[in-house]
C-alpha cells in the first residue's frame, strides 16, 4: 500500500482520484492548496504526489520546485495532473522536476490506474 497525495483546488478532480486511489489499496489523501499539502510533506512524505498545475496561491510549479529543493522530499516522484495540455508548459513542469505530465482530459480511470501502480509498483 502506498500513500497518494494529491493536490487539487478542484475538489471535482481530486476526489474522485483519491477515492480510486483507496479502491486500489492505496491511500489517497487530497488537500485544496499547495501550502497544505507542504506542510503535510514536512511530516509524512508521500509515495507518490499528484499535483495540479492551476492553483489559487501557490501554483503547481512553485510546490513542485519546494518539493525538489528539500532533501527529504527531492526523490519523491511527482506527476503533473493538468488541464494544461501545451506541449511547452508540459516541458517546463519537466524541466522543474516533474517525473511526467497527465493531462486530465485526456484519461480514464483505468489509465490513471495503470500509470499510478508504475509509480508505486516502484517504491
Amino acid at each position: 500500500m502506498g500513500t497518494v497525495l494529491i493536490v487539487d483546488d478542484n475538489a471535482d478532480a481530486a476526489r474522485p482520484l483519491a477515492v480510486l486511489m483507496r479502491h486500489m489499496g492505496h491511500q489517497g489523501l487530497y488537500f485544496d492548496s499547495g501550502e497544505k499539502a507542504l506542510g503535510f510533506i514536512k511530516d509524512t512524505l508521500p509515495d507518490l504526489i499528484v499535483l495540479d498545475a492551476m492553483m489559487p496561491g501557490m501554483d503547481g510549479i512553485e510546490v513542485l520546485r519546494r518539493v525538489r529543493s528539500d532533501p527529504r522530499s527531492a526523490g519523491v516522484p511527482v506527476v503533473m495532473f493538468s488541464a494544461i495540455g501545451e506541449a511547452a508548459y508540459q516541458a517546463h513542469a519537466r524541466r522543474h522536476g516533474a517525473n511526467d505530465y497527465w493531462v486530465k482530459a485526456s484519461l480514464s480511470l483505468e489509465d490513471l490506474r495503470q500509470k499510478v501502480s508504475g509509480y508505486l509498483d516502484r517504491s
